[in-house]
């Protein structure tokens, strides 16, 4: 599934901050910790490192593959990320392929939904929180038994952003929610299936 036809409402450069601590500093300092609002460049090289494309090529077991920072079952890749927050004056379906945020007229809905819902999970009001949304459709036409792989392939994608994030020295905690009535109330209705959420913050 393609990504909704929403404008794009915040472009950003592609040069982005490259962090430069190794992996095992990054293993040992991860912590799920809260804090203050999210600078907008941090979001977006969080966004970037974490589905950053290496490789596209056709000839996969389902057609077209690709390599991303993420695994994903058959090279599918079907994840999206909603980015909606108290904290952000932004928002919107990250295009990986543009680095930049898509939203329809209206997130007011969603963002509220969200809002209780943080604050409800870890106390927080300020920051910026990741939905995870899957095509369903996509991974129901390539595989029997498919949501599994779609869990499995959220809590990849969870850890990929938790990590990227300590190495940008951004808090990160995942949530314990799906996330379906945010999703729906952003316009993903459908085959769009809520699959988790992250909420990230300044130190």
């Amino acid at each position: 599934m393609s990504l909704p036809d929403w404008p794009i409402v915040t472009a950003w450069p592609r040069q982005v901050e490259a962090p430069d601590r190794d992996f095992f500093q990054v293993l040992g300092q991860r912590r799920s910790r809260t804090g203050g609002d999210l600078p907008e460049p941090k979001l977006a090289a969080l966004l970037r490192h974490s589905t950053q494309l290496r490789e596209r090529r056709p000839d996969g077991r389902f057609g077209q593959w690709e390599s991303r920072t993420a695994p994903s079952a058959g090279g599918l890749h079907t994840l999206r990320l909603l980015v909606i927050g108290a904290g952000l004056t932004v928002g919107g379906l990250y295009d990986g392929e543009a680095h930049a945020l898509r939203a329809p007229t209206d997130l007011s809905e969603a963002r509220e939904l969200n809002r209780r819902s943080v604050h409800e999970l870890t106390g927080a009001d300020s920051g910026a929180t990741i939905q995870l949304v899957a095509d369903g459709r996509l991974y129901a036409d390539c595989y029997d038994g498919w949501e599994t792989l779609m869990w499995r392939d959220a809590g990849a994608m969870s850890a990929i952003l938790s990590l990227i994030a300590t190495a940008l020295s951004v808090n990160a905690v995942i949530l314990g929610r799906r996330g379906d009535a945010i999703v729906n109330a952003a316009g993903l209705t459908g085959d769009w299936i809520a699959a988790g959420a992250l909420q990230l913050s300044s130190g």
